[in-house]
């Protein structure tokens, strides 16, 4: 008569064992992803402070806005000045909406050029493009980029204000609580969302462009 044959299935012992290896991975995953996204909001910060400090240092120094700056081809080599109507004004730019800003591709698009002018004046040393167009916008942590304009089209700004595109609805919160008032509509650093329907707080699986005044 044949022996029985050992059962040679997993024992409680090793299923909860692997079970706790896939939590620990699970968990290690979502803390990288938690670390990398902390990191992503403390760059944006950084960005958001310095490019503020930079663009109120070049006005000081030459009592003018970079991008609108008149003189800016006399004072530097290699850059473009503003010219035609509202050169000079003490706005960058005519157009109050990032989208239309940041697709500027023109050489004389102020929105374009304050970047420039930054750059030749030593202000901002670092994101030039491959073809070392000075004019290029820098990139922002969330594959958006950093855009100087006057006013924003919802009317809430009228003056120079730094937005930056593509932020997630947690990043948004996060830098805008850490920044200001944590509110989306309120304060001194608002989120426009992709058709703007009017809501007032930060919703899931949204991506914002966050604009704040200088």
């Amino acid at each position: 008569m044949p022996k029985n044959k050992k059962n040679t299935g997993f024992t409680l012992v090793e299923i909860s064992i692997v079970l706790v290896i896939i939590g620990l991975i699970i968990g290690g995953v979502l803390t990288g992803q938690q670390v990398i996204q902390n990191a992503r909001i403390s760059n944006t910060i950084n960005g958001i402070q310095a490019y503020q400090a930079q663009l109120q240092t070049y006005s000081q120094n030459y009592g003018a806005l970079p991008g609108d700056d008149a003189s800016a081809a006399t004072r530097f080599d290699g850059v473009t000045a503003c010219s035609g109507t509202g050169c000079g004004d003490g706005k960058i730019g005519t157009n109050n909406s990032f989208d239309a800003a940041s697709d500027a591709t023109g050489d004389a698009a102020e929105s374009r050029q304050v970047w420039a002018h930054l750059r030749a004046a030593n202000l901002v040393k670092n994101q030039i493009s491959g073809n070392n167009d000075t004019s290029v916008q820098p990139s922002n942590p969330f594959s958006g980029i950093y855009g100087f304009q006057n006013g924003t089209e919802d009317g809430v700004f009228s003056t120079t204000v730094l937005c930056l595109d593509k932020v997630p609805s947690t990043a948004a919160q996060a830098i805008d609580s850490r920044l200001d008032d944590g509110v989306k509509d309120k304060g001194s650093l608002q989120s426009i969302e992709g058709g703007e329907d009017g809501d007032t707080t930060y919703k899931e699986d949204t991506i914002y462009t966050l604009c704040i005044s200088m």
